[in-house]
């Protein structure tokens, strides 16, 4: 078992810089709200981790 940091509310890039030295597999997957943004930063919302892979749910804020 693999012990990682909480990354939710981080920045997409920090985040990956922060488990960039983790042995995981990385899944990125976005999500849209209701309505239509201008706002083009990615933050981390949701993060799931099993066996090797780690999951990253996105939005744009």
């Amino acid at each position: 078992m693999h012990i990682v940091p909480d990354v939710v509310g981080y920045k997409l890039d920090s985040a990956l810089h922060i488990l960039n030295g983790y042995d995981f597999e990385i899944i990125v997957k976005e999500t849209f709200g209701n309505k239509e943004t201008n706002y083009k930063e990615a933050r981390v919302i949701k993060q799931t981790a099993s066996d090797n892979t780690f999951k990253l749910i996105i939005s744009y804020f």
